[in-house]
């Protein structure tokens, strides 16, 4: 019955989530609509996470090789949305600076096929999960998962649709034909709308500075103002925001800038906080971009996209099969 339902879905599906359809339902409606489908539709896996998060959580952890510390009091809060690390400390962090170094020597700064946008380019190809084993060991360590457990009280999926769960990311200038135009896409406030709660991993590759297009962020309560003074999500909005009607409603230095030194890890819930990156990355910008959503997401990209698969290997814990089904 489930899948004749999704074939029904899939019908309309392209037009509700396109722009026109999001303006006239409203985002918010559409979201609500997609988490009730996705909780009835798969709700043996929600049951599955939110009772292992409850009854084995410490177990889990454990299982994973996980630290002293109790998964309940995770180092790294998520605290309006956001937490940051510069401690340079976490697990297999040094190992995945070293095998990104490996493909921006080899992909950076060149054309590739597999382009987000003119400005946001992926340099992950196919088969790299498993060539470079540190971009999934950091993100399925338990220090790291503590953290996103911690703020979206379950145990958590590795995005498998839109957006993938793992992106290597370039913002360069040179790349993009229209540098110096008006902002657009990404670059432009916004919501993510695939979830709500969700969490993203942010690694920076290389040092960023304003010169590198730094992804720019507002914390939940200041973007909760703004999404009540601009009335976002609600029918007859547009999913992107440009600065000018931004700043009309909040001040401008309530941004806050993701430019630090190369190591550096941004947690954020997204769906919450409102963002933007990208824009005149004249210095190339190189990011790791890791999605965690709850195991229904508020959107049908389960029902008419194809899923993503990634790799296990023999003896992975429980817990990282969880994340990676």
């Amino acid at each position: 019955m489930s899948r004749v339902t999704d074939r029904l879905l899939s019908r309309s599906l392209s037009y509700l989530f396109g722009e026109n359809g999001m303006r006239r339902f409203g985002i918010a409606n559409v979201m609500r609509l997609a988490k009730s489908y996705n909780r009835v539709r798969y709700r043996e896996r929600w049951n599955k996470h939110l009772a292992a998060y409850l009854a084995e959580l410490p177990q889990l952890v454990q299982e994973n090789g996980g630290p002293s510390f109790s998964p309940a009091k995770p180092r790294l809060k998520m605290k309006d949305g956001w937490a940051l690390d510069t401690s340079r400390s976490l697990p297999h962090l040094d190992r995945l600076l070293a095998e990104s170094s490996e493909v921006i020597e080899e992909r950076g700064g060149r054309n590739h096929p597999g382009a987000q946008q003119p400005f946001l380019r992926g340099v992950l190809f196919p088969g790299d999960l498993e060539k470079y084993p540190s971009f999934l060991d950091f993100i399925l360590s338990s220090e790291l998962l503590a953290t996103a457990i911690d703020y979206l009280g379950t145990i958590p999926v590795l995005s498998k649709t839109r957006p993938p769960g793992v992106r290597f990311m370039e913002s360069n200038a040179k790349l993009d034909p229209g540098t110096g135009g008006a902002f657009r896409e990404s670059q432009l406030y916004h919501l993510d709308l695939h979830d709500s709660p969700l969490v993203y991993v942010l690694v920076l590759l290389r040092d960023v500075t304003f010169e590198c297009g730094p992804w720019t962020f507002l914390p939940i309560s200041s973007s909760d103002r703004a999404r009540k003074q601009l009335n976002y999500q609600r029918c007859g909005r547009s999913y992107r925001v440009t600065d000018e009607e931004m700043y009309r409603h909040m001040a401008k230095e309530e941004a806050i800038e993701f430019a630090y030194p190369r190591g550096t890890v941004l947690f954020i819930d997204s769906s919450r906080c409102f963002h933007f990156g990208s824009r005149n990355a004249i210095s190339p910008r190189f990011m790791m971009m890791y999605g965690l959503t709850t195991p229904c997401r508020a959107d049908f990209s389960m029902t008419f996209m194809p899923s993503q698969t990634y790799p296990t290997r023999p003896g992975d814990s429980r817990l990282r099969r969880m994340i990676l089904e």
